[in-house]
């Protein structure tokens, strides 16, 4: 079991990570600092060693630091004899205090540890919030050294910023001078180019440039892989994931999209089978285009006859759910409609605006023997001991209920004719 990454055997990736640090700062100190200007040497030697050691030290906090689960670390310690209430040099922090039921067992290390720990193959242990295993730094990055991770990747960021804007600004700067070189007779017009020169007096102005030039290169896919890193955690971070959560979720996206090409595909090869058979030779060339793999996806995507047709049942399914809602926002509202207002014999109460007017408020009542849709009402008026202050939209819903009480009546009758006459006919 790795419980640091300091541990052997080492890693070449994490070899070329420490080798790196180290060869940029002896990089600028033998080839940058001699060549810059007083003026500017001694703030970029500050900015520059400022960030190698800020990068060195939260990569060694990241590699000493053992991520490894709380529930395994006490598992192991009691097998050891060490009681963990007492233990003060625990890196991770983890304490013998009971968390929550969230757990699951792992078949590795015969235990039950936490929902998001998982168990790393390089380090052989369950690690605790598990995010990633850095090859690297040759350790797991978990929640106990995720924060050191961070900020390790946002120093060596700015490290190689730094240390590469210096070295391109000295690069441009020498072959500008030199390619001007020929046209000056006096070297103080050429600071750069005479600094470079005189280089511990080797006269290898080129030499030096080469080398600045070549580590700009180095120092670019740097940027570019560390700056791609650290936009990357910062956009987990933000949406409160690990990078193993991530990658689950970007798969399980790729599946399910995979799933519907699959369908539409389907579907596709259905559409060309109707319109050969039914002679539509326009629209099987536009399905055949459109099924054309990336250029037809994407030029012919417009005119794609399935991807019309569903956009246009998407569009129905929104405009039927936008009405359902706002039927049900109606009802909740307590707003009355003009069939509520039709079913009462009274005066209507509502102005033309919809507003009820107190004035012309009354308690309709449904006579005996009206009907509604042709169906007969076989209800009574409205109850005589209603609450006087009872609105009109509450007499309607009264109605409506009387209503839908004949229509079940009437339906039973109907039900117990047509069993009787059946059973006439058999006879």
């Amino acid at each position: 079991m790795r419980r640091n990454g300091f541990e052997k055997p080492l890693n070449p990736m994490q070899v070329g990570t420490w080798a790196l640090l180290p060869l940029l700062l002896l990089q600028f100190l033998f080839f940058a600092l001699p060549i810059l200007p007083v003026a500017a040497s001694i703030p970029c030697t500050i900015v520059i060693f400022a960030c190698g050691f800020s990068a060195a030290y939260y990569a060694y906090w990241v590699c000493i630091t053992d991520p490894i689960d709380w529930r395994l670390q006490r598992h192991l310690k009691e097998q050891e004899g060490a009681n963990c209430d007492h233990d003060n040099n625990n890196a991770n922090r983890a304490s013998c205090v009971k968390d929550d039921n969230d757990t699951k067992f792992c078949w590795v290390c015969s235990i039950d540890v936490h929902q998001l720990s998982m168990h790393c193959k390089f380090c052989n242990k369950c690690v605790g919030t598990f995010d990633h295993h850095c090859h690297w730094l040759n350790t797991c990055v978990g929640k106990a050294n995720y924060d050191y991770f961070v900020r390790a990747v946002g120093s060596t960021l700015s490290l190689v910023v730094v240390h590469g804007s210096i070295l391109a600004g000295l690069a441009i700067s020498f072959f500008v001078q030199y390619s001007i070189a020929p046209n000056k007779i006096e070297a103080s017009d050429l600071p750069m180019l005479d600094r470079s020169n005189q280089w511990f007096n080797a006269n290898a102005g080129i030499f030096v440039a080469i080398v600045n030039l070549a580590f700009v290169v180095v120092d670019f896919v740097c940027v570019v892989l560390l700056a791609q890193l650290f936009v990357f955690h910062m956009k987990l971070r933000k949406e409160g994931l690990t990078t193993y959560a991530y990658i689950v979720r970007d798969g399980q996206r790729k599946r399910v999209a995979a799933q519907k090409k699959m369908e539409f595909e389907r579907r596709r090869i259905t559409a060309l089978q109707q319109a050969e058979r039914e002679g539509e030779i326009i629209r099987k060339w536009m399905l055949t285009a459109a099924g054309c793999p990336y250029v037809g996806e994407n030029l012919c995507r417009p005119c794609d006859p399935l991807r019309v047709e569903s956009n246009i049942k998407k569009e129905e399914n929104v405009e039927n759910r936008d009405v359902s809602n706002a039927d049900a926002t109606d009802i909740e509202g307590g707003g009355v409609d003009v069939g509520e207002c039709a079913m009462t014999t009274n005066q209507c109460t509502h102005d033309d605006d919809g507003i009820v007017n107190p004035a012309n408020q009354s308690r309709p009542t449904v006579p005996i023997g009206e009907s509604f849709d042709n169906e007969r009402v076989v209800s009574a008026p409205l109850d005589s001991q209603d609450d006087e202050t009872s609105t009109p939209l509450q007499h309607a819903m009264e109605a409506r209920k009387q209503l839908h009480l004949s229509d079940e009546i009437n339906a039973k009758e109907e039900k117990v004719e047509m069993i009787s006459l059946t059973t006439a006919n058999k006879k």
